[in-house]
């Protein structure tokens, strides 16, 4: 059967030099399969072979749903009990337990309301690696850091997804350890051939040699969407996890976040402003129901939310906060986030026209010569960045008022003149 393979491959894989482990947990039917069967074929070894270090790190976006924060949190503190008392109690420092999270200047409500980055697509998705792959990626460096070299334990399966299984493909080389993007860092993915079913059957035939709750997690599943399980992120080419239930409950990649609307559903109906506000985020993400003169179409682009537009989301985000917290757990909007933020914000609104729309002209050291309407001077901001464009040294030509039509957008809009 394949579970003695594959604790015996765990066993061979762990005892064949000191490298640490580092194995990534997201609190998904994987990923706990996979720490299941690392707790088991360890324990059977004897004590004098349990020498290296193992660390398991979860990843702490800020902007995680709610109802899944709170079980992986709840299954992390039984992990790092059994992980130092019983798995390693002959040395509880050779097990740590992490939760990674993004620094300050990345967290997703920093970039959208302070810089006005707009909400993350599947052509714009600025949110995986400031948010997953960054913090995560620094906490592997600091391993590799400290004993020349690491390697990443995942519990990505090609049978998760067809995406899934072409990046896993592309990375794989024959043998059991892959080369990471990271110097000295090696990728181990023991359960890489195993099916759904054969997941789910693991879990409920063996108990959790922590005490998890397998119940609960089956009942997260079930009560979410048919979509597939967001992964443990650690480099660039790994999917969207978008349509996943152990994503973040902002996630605009996606057309529709099932996964919470099937919680609403099946009896968490205090997640509803969370929905309705990631689908107002959605919304005003699109660019196609705003204002466009048929003269300019073709060539209009779209840049960071205006001003109005993130004063707006930063009210109503606090509002379903102080809504919620009796629910909550966590702020949706952490203290140190809103100091933060509110300080660049600050900062980025001292250009603000007062709330009205007007026509920015102006020319770049190329000689080309741009138009923008927004709600501030977008030439007397810090970014000095237009979307894609750069506006170090450019000089302003003239300033007008525009129709009231453009009281529609909610992102600032230029176009080459």
């Amino acid at each position: 059967m394949f579970v003695e393979e594959i604790l015996k491959n765990i066993q061979e894989v762990y005892t064949q030099d000191s490298t640490p482990w580092v194995i990534g947990y997201s609190g998904g039917k994987d990923s706990t399969a996979l720490l299941q069967f690392i707790f088991y074929a360890l324990s059977e070894l004897p004590r004098k072979k349990l020498r290296k270090e193992v660390h398991v790190i979860s990843n702490d976006t800020c902007v995680e749903n709610p109802v899944v924060l709170a079980y992986v949190e709840k299954e992390l503190r039984k992990i790092r009990k059994a992980g130092k008392y019983t798995l390693f109690a002959h040395d509880p420092n050779l097990f740590k337990v992490k939760t990674t999270v993004p620094k300050l200047e990345e967290r997703f409500w920093v970039n959208l309301i302070a810089k006005g980055y707009p909400s993350p697509n599947r052509w714009f998705r600025w949110c995986t690696e400031r948010l997953k792959i960054n913090p995560t990626n620094e906490y592997i460096a600091k391993a590799v850091g400290k004993s020349g070299k690491a390697i990443i334990v995942l519990g990505t399966r090609t049978a998760e997804s067809a995406n899934r299984a072409a990046a896993m493909r592309h990375y794989d080389n024959g043998d059991r350890l892959r080369e990471h993007t990271l110097p000295n860092a090696y990728v181990y993915t023991p359960i890489a051939d195993l099916g759904n079913h054969d997941v789910w059957a693991y879990l409920f035939r063996f108990d959790s040699p922590w005490g998890g709750d397998t119940e609960k997690l089956f009942s997260l599943y079930e009560d979410a969407s048919d979509g597939g399980e967001c992964p443990f992120v650690v480099e660039t080419g790994t999917p969207s996890c978008g349509k996943s239930r152990f994503g973040c409950w902002v996630c605009t990649v996606i057309d529709r976040d099932k996964a919470i609307e099937n919680y609403i559903e099946n009896g968490d109906a205090w997640l509803k402003p969370l929905l309705e506000f990631r689908n107002e985020l959605y919304k005003i993400r699109q660019a196609s129901y705003q204002y466009i003169p048929n003269r300019i179409k073709s060539r209009v682009k779209f840049g960071p939310f205006l001003i109005r537009t993130r004063r707006k989301l930063l009210g109503r985000l606090l509002e379903i906060q102080d809504k919620l917290s009796d629910r909550l757990e966590k702020k949706l909007i952490r203290d140190d986030e809103y100091e933060y933020l509110t300080k660049l914000f600050e900062n980025e609104s001292r250009s603000a026209n007062g709330g009205g729309i007007l026509r920015y002209e102006f020319t770049l050291p190329d000689r080309r010569r741009f138009a923008a309407v927004a709600d501030f001077d977008v030439l007397d901001t810090p970014r000095q960045r237009l979307g894609g464009l750069f506006l170090r040294n450019a000089t302003p030509l003239k300033t007008k008022e525009v129709t009231p039509k453009y009281d529609l957008l909610s992102r600032v809009l230029y176009y080459e003149v």
